[in-house]
């Protein structure tokens, strides 16, 4: 089952941490729904603006495998709205500039580029921009 052009359920669901645990990372018709939505307007888009594949690297978590990972209490990525992806700050500024979003989000990396980026899709788009970086071992979130 596709989610989008490019984008396979499979895919989405998938987590070695969740496979060498035994952890159940299947999402339910609610959270297919979500993940659709958020691979249509965003991933779609911005893959055929790179014109190249895209890795996911974090797509859905299971509560369980969310609370191992020690993952937000309140992470988009439960209920199928968020994707972690492998993009530069082309990418990142594509999806900024051109595409509706909830939150986006520049992990860590450096200036020119981060290690990778958090975009999220609801029903209440609120364009949040934000860059992680780490202070004292802490993550740390400001307005990008």
């Amino acid at each position: 089952m596709n989610l989008s052009a490019h984008v396979t359920l499979k895919e989405f669901q998938s987590s070695p941490t969740a496979t060498t645990h035994g952890i159940n990372n299947q999402m339910n018709e609610s959270q297919i729904a979500s993940a659709k939505l958020l691979c249509e307007n965003v991933f779609e888009p911005l893959r055929i603006h790179l014109i190249t594949p895209i890795k996911i690297s974090s797509g859905f978590r299971s509560a369980q495998l969310n609370k191992m990972i020690k993952g937000s209490l309140t992470s988009q990525h439960c209920k199928g709205e968020a994707m972690d992806i492998k993009i530069g700050a082309k990418g990142f500024n594509f999806i900024k500039d051109k595409l509706d979003f909830d939150q986006l989000i520049w992990e860590f990396g450096n200036d020119e580029n981060p290690s990778w980026v958090h975009v999220s899709y609801s029903s209440k788009n609120r364009k949040q921009v934000l860059k992680a970086t780490k202070k004292n071992g802490k993550t740390i979130y400001s307005n990008y």
